[in-house]
């Protein structure tokens, strides 16, 4: 190694000192799929964070079709019990209520674990479930995802077509007892006036898990301009994801994921952009095979950013990052530190 090139690592490793903060991953789906195997996190993910530099992970509960509807509630819950279970065997990660725990775990060389929801299927149509989800470390939730559930309709992945019809009465009630009780609210995967809706109903900073920008993929998935600035009007944080970047293959590189970082910061600023990578392939190897044939049917836009597969890239990014010319400052800002300001805002307790 050069001291060129050992320069630029220790300027990397200094940047990744916090903890790269990545609000959206399906370990909990991915941990209740392995739950007759024991130690999964350190086994399986560990590794992957220490390599990364990752500090913070917001944790999904999402459930597979074949659980719909009957044994949702207790799939989502046995996917909590997991989370429970890993961290006791582990002794790595911490599952956080608020900001201040994250600090607590981050001085303590933990990964700080945030429970998110992505979908409101577990609940069904019982508001009284929502409070036993906080009660049980629930603190972001996403209203759906692409299917539609009893709170409203996600996105299409679809330049258009998804329903004109925005929230139901009980998407609203969650709305509000979000906003009561302290859970950011998730715009991820809504509809388009889903995501007016919300933003009608609430005050505080929202956020965007893990999203891109139609000017580079126009799927109604994806966030338009005005939905950018929206976010960032309220003080939000956007997490660019690594898989719906581009609908060219042959196009999905580390520079096309910048590009999407450049048009959110161009339109709202740098405080507007955090990091959802939703890094998915090593989750979908582990399904039956008969729910990835399913998936593939579903989703065949699905592609993967060779130097940004897992979160033992996450360093990859970084480096990009510094060669795109952002400076340290702006980069911290991307990493974690937006992320951990709307947590300071919101995440109380």
């Amino acid at each position: 190694m050069n001291s060129a090139e050992e320069s630029l690592t220790a300027r990397v490793n200094r940047l990744h000192e916090h903890g790269v903060v990545d609000m959206h991953f399906d370990l909990l789906m991915d941990l209740y799929e392995k739950r007759r195997r024991s130690n999964v996190f350190n086994t399986d993910y560990l590794p992957q964070f220490e390599a990364g530099g990752v500090g913070v992970v917001g944790a999904a509960i999402y459930l597979l079709d074949e659980y719909l509807p009957e044994l949702g509630l207790r799939v989502a819950l046995d996917q909590v019990a997991r989370l429970y279970v890993e961290q006791e065997v582990s002794g790595r990660f911490t599952i956080c209520r608020s900001h201040a725990d994250i600090l607590r775990a981050r001085q303590a060389g933990r990964i700080a674990v945030l429970i998110t929801m992505e979908g409101v299927e577990p609940l069904g149509e019982d508001i009284n479930l929502l409070r036993i989800f906080y009660e049980l470390g629930l603190r972001s939730l996403g209203l759906t995802h692409a299917r539609r559930n009893a709170a409203g309709y996600g996105g299409i992945f679809a330049p258009s077509g998804s329903s004109p019809v925005g929230l139901t009465p009980f998407g609203r009630e969650i709305v509000r007892q979000c906003e009561a009780l302290g859970i950011l609210l998730d715009l991820a995967h809504l509809n388009p006036t889903g995501f007016e809706e919300v933003m009608a109903l609430t005050t505080r900073p929202l956020i965007v898990s893990h999203s891109n920008a139609r000017r580079y993929y126009d799927i109604e998935r994806n966030l338009s301009d005005e939905q950018i600035r929206m976010v960032g009007e309220r003080g939000g944080v956007i997490g660019v994801n690594a898989l719906l970047v581009t609908p060219r293959p042959e196009e999905m590189d580390l520079d096309k994921y910048v590009d999407h970082i450049d048009h959110i910061v161009d339109l709202i600023g740098i405080e507007g952009v955090g990091l959802g990578f939703d890094f998915f392939e090593q989750v979908f190897q582990s399904m039956p095979a008969a729910v990835k044939e399913e998936f593939w049917e579903r989703f065949p836009e699905i592609t993967y950013i060779p130097d940004l597969k897992d979160h033992s890239h996450a360093r990859n990014l970084t480096r990009k990052l510094i060669e795109r010319g952002y400076k340290d400052e702006e980069i911290e800002k991307i990493l974690h530190g937006n992320f951990m300001r709307v947590f300071q805002q919101v995440l109380a307790g």
